[in-house]
């Protein structure tokens, strides 16, 4: 009877070692170091660090731009033309230097403008009344049409001035290739301007070369 009880015994004890090393063999299984999960999250926050510390803040990111689009703007290039002016005297002509933009859409119009606007040299008149306006510059067979408001007419000229205006204008257009010119006022050809010389036809420019410039 005896033995009997120490071989339960025994065999209860053998069986409780058994479980015991089953069970930690387990455990171990179940928890490992790092799960595959906690590896996914790690690598995923690694690579938000690294792409945050490659990120350009918006604020440079848009100065940058802004110093690309500022550095690649031109400034328009300006042509030197000669506007001509009579003298005080009304004795001799001169020419002077001014600029226009060289891509403006009526760069004619705008040498004209500028006449009319006169000199600003010393010893120098402009012979068109102020009020005067351009109305328009037109090239018809390679001859300029420039048509002049009616105020132009109030000029007071002589057959010398009168000759002196309409060269003034006529060798504008002349720099600019065209070597005569229809003068028109209200868009209309007018037999004469002043009473002394036809405008009925254009007027041929000078040589330029005839005149000097005016510091």
């Amino acid at each position: 009877m005896k033995k009997r009880l120490s071989i339960s015994l025994l065999t209860l004890f053998l069986l409780f070692l058994t479980a015991c090393g089953q069970g930690e063999s387990q455990v171990e299984q179940e928890e490992p170091l790092i799960s595959g999960n906690d590896t996914e999250d790690v690598t995923s926050e690694q690579s938000e660090v690294e792409g945050n510390e490659n990120e350009v803040p918006a604020e440079e990111s848009s100065e940058e731009e802004l110093n690309t689009e500022g550095s690649a703007v031109e400034e328009p290039e300006s042509q030197t033309i000669h506007l001509f002016f009579s003298d005080d005297q009304v004795m001799d002509m001169y020419f002077v230097e001014r600029s226009v933009e060289s891509d403006a859409e009526q760069p004619l119009q705008e040498a004209l403008e500028l006449w009319i606007a006169g000199p600003t040299e010393e010893g120098l008149v402009s012979l068109v009344p102020e009020d005067t306006t351009i109305q328009s510059v037109e090239i018809i067979d390679g001859t300029a049409h420039v048509s002049f408001s009616e105020n132009i007419l109030e000029a007071q000229v002589g057959s010398g001035t009168e000759e002196m205006l309409l060269q003034q204008v006529a060798l504008i257009m002349e720099q600019f290739g065209y070597p005569k010119t229809q003068l028109l006022i209200d868009g209309e050809v007018r037999p004469q301007f002043f009473g002394h010389i036809d405008t009925s036809q254009p007027i041929v420019a000078d040589s330029p070369d005839n005149y000097e410039k005016k510091e």
